[in-house]
């Protein structure tokens, strides 16, 4: 028989809900805050105890209901099931008597007696198991307590950053889910709670913007409870997929698609809603999830592609369709293949749409179509050697690989076309050179480095500009915190590394709300999703710089900080966020004018240097909103 558990504020009956409330706060008085702490560096706790379940009905017995106990900052628990019935484990079970409405109350408590508590109101009803989706519609404020941002039940840090929430365009409502580019940097992932071996129909709405060569979102439902819990990694999302479907309509970027995919839950009485997207910038909306029909299920079609190292028209398809017993590929060329996973080999180079058909043993198919655009590879790569008489001249060996074409960009405003140049620049500076390498089929490649033309000692910042991403910045480790130095950005200053003018906008650094320190700057804290970039420099001892950087700022009362920390801390950003808040930095350089996004403030500060040279460059933001960051130099003070 199938059953079902509800909430009493909901319009239909529901089974699992997961609630995330504010606590009370008990004992807080002067003896929490004495003086008299166990250590000489001990600090007062104030992180306080907040209570928070979730819970599921038996499948065996409507009236048996489990209670998970998710609450943190505590140790000691009290569950009252009312009538007396109470119980201090951890996690409970407990009968009720029948159907009705109980009210359900756990208080949490931590080793100093400070106390937090929830109370929900359930409704144990006989009936259809049907499952709930929290934060559905990505709205603010619709957690069954009142709270949440819209994304807080979507989170996994393991499997990729927490999705962006988006106001336009939205299918309903005020908000949406963004999934920013690159490819499955940032994941969505949501269990819940299901009858094992049961038929659902999850519908979703979808947009994507154009133009992009891999215009594709996924949204999979995982074996939550044949994988042994929580999903941690991308190869066991692989392996425990039940069914998914890829979506890659990107005609119209403002116009919402709605999507269904149904599944059959198998042994699973846990499964984890999954969402990510491909080389595209992709909106989600509005989640349901309803019974579906008795019977068989469609299969999941899935599948991608690799080009040939050896033979740029040869292509490898690897086959991830869930549920099926026969396929048939068509190639877009007018051949075919029944195999599951075919190699193809095209005879020139163009664009095709290749289309995969999955078909079960019921005879229910689907069917997925992917364009690819073959251009022969191409890969740029140089090297470059400074002139043993003339430190402002520079000889350049290309290292490319599959180039019929070669443009040299010395970032000057000099170029040069064909094989290994020589360059002579007219005045000290930094320049960054870029070889753009161009393939056979027009297929383009780009390589660039920073050159600083100086004489005597040079410092070294890598990867100052942000033009390979977060390459050099991110902490090896981050005890509590993100070690994803930052958000990767194409908002950059349209000033390059250089100080030239481009007139565009370059790569940078990004911060947002969630990704923020925890001021003031006085008491700095950090949560689980702070980010700070971390790169360890060398500088000529007991010497006077500056260090120097741009930045962008949303909000009034945001800031950012680029520091200069005394000595190297081995990749350690907790470490080195001791050392900033303890000690200090040697220099502090900020920018906390909100002139908006694109209008770049400059932020300086200027050190002397340690006695032993090696010094630390920690970056971090104090912001409510998005903030930009671009080319973090290190000059000696002439």
């Amino acid at each position: 028989m199938n059953r079902k558990l509800s909430i009493l504020n909901k319009a239909k009956l529901l089974l699992l809900c997961l609630v995330t409330a504010g606590f009370v706060a008990s004992c807080v008085n002067d003896e929490l805050f004495r003086d008299d702490l166990p250590g000489a560096n001990s600090q007062v706790d104030t992180a306080f105890p907040a209570a928070s379940f979730s819970y599921a009905a038996s499948i065996d017995d409507f009236k048996t209901i489990t209670f998970s106990n998710l609450s943190s900052e505590a140790s000691n628990f009290i569950w009252d099931f009312g009538n007396g019935n109470t119980t201090t484990d951890k996690d409970a079970s407990f009968t009720f008597d029948g159907e009705g409405t109980y009210p359900v109350t756990l208080t949490a408590t931590d080793a100093n007696g400070v106390t937090g508590s929830t109370t929900v109101e359930v409704l144990v009803v006989e009936g259809p198991f049907q499952p709930i989706i929290l934060e559905a519609g990505f709205e603010d404020g619709t957690l069954p307590d009142g709270g949440g941002d819209g994304r807080d039940s979507w989170r996994n840090n393991d499997l990729g950053g927490v999705i962006q929430i988006t106001g336009s365009p939205v299918t309903f409502g005020d908000q949406g889910a963004k999934l920013p580019t690159p490819a499955g940097d940032r994941v969505g992932y949501q269990e819940i709670t299901v009858e094992p071996d049961s038929n659902y129909d999850v519908s979703f709405w979808y947009t994507m913007l154009g133009g992009s060569s891999d215009p594709s979102m996924t949204v999979a439902i995982l074996g939550v409870t044949a994988n042994g819990g929580t999903f941690t990694t991308d190869a066991e999302v692989l392996e425990g997929t039940i069914a998914s479907v890829t979506v890659t309509d990107d005609s119209e970027p403002d116009v919402y698609v709605q999507q269904k995919l149904s599944f059959n839950s198998g042994v699973n009485n846990t499964v984890a809603i999954y969402f990510t997207n491909g080389e595209v910038e992709g909106r989600l909306d509005d989640f349901t999830i309803d019974i579906g029909a008795a019977g068989a299920v469609p299969p999941s079609t899935g599948f991608t592609s690799v080009q040939s190292d050896e033979n740029y028209l040869e292509y490898s398809f690897t086959n991830s369709s869930t549920g099926a017993t026969s396929f048939e590929w068509n190639f877009g060329d007018g051949n075919t293949s029944t195999e599951e996973t075919p190699t193809h080999i095209y005879e020139s180079a163009d664009t095709y749409t290749v289309t995969l058909t999955a078909t079960n043993d019921s005879n229910l198919s689907a069917e997925l179509s992917k364009n690819i655009t073959i251009l022969a590879p191409v890969t740029a790569a140089f090297t470059f050697e400074v002139d043993a008489a003339d430190y402002q001249t520079y000889s350049f060996m290309d290292a490319s690989e599959d180039a019929v074409m070669l443009l040299w960009e010395f970032g000057d405003g000099f170029q040069f076309t064909g094989m290994n140049p020589s360059h002579t620049y007219e005045e000290d500076g930094i320049y960054t050179v870029k070889l753009t390498a161009t393939s056979i089929t027009g297929n383009t490649s780009e390589a660039s480095e920073q050159l600083t033309i100086a004489e005597g000692f040079v410092v070294e910042v890598l990867n100052g500009d942000f033009s390979a991403g977060s390459s050099s910045w991110k902490p090896s480790s981050f005890d509590g915190s993100n070690t994803n130095a930052f958000n990767t950005s194409s908002d950059g200053d349209v000033f390059d590394y250089g100080g030239v003018d481009t007139g565009s906008k370059t790569p940078g650094a990004k911060y947002s709300s969630s990704s923020t320190m925890v001021g003031p700057l006085e008491n700095l804290s950090r949560t689980s999703d702070t980010r700070a970039a971390y790169q360890e420099i060398t500088v000529e001892a007991n010497q006077q710089y500056t260090i120097e950087f741009s930045a962008a700022i949303t909000n009034s009362g945001d800031a950012v900080y680029v520091e200069i920390l005394d000595g190297w801390f081995d990749g350690n950003g907790a470490d080195a966020f001791a050392s900033s808040t303890g000690t200090g930095p040697l220099a502090r350089a900020v920018v906390d004018v909100a002139n908006g996004k694109g209008n770049f403030s400059l932020g300086s500060d200027v050190f002397t240097s340690n006695a032993s040279g090696q010094v630390t460059i920690w970056m971090y933001s104090l912001t409510t909103a998005d903030a930009w960051v671009d080319n973090i130099k290190v000059t000696a003070v002439d």
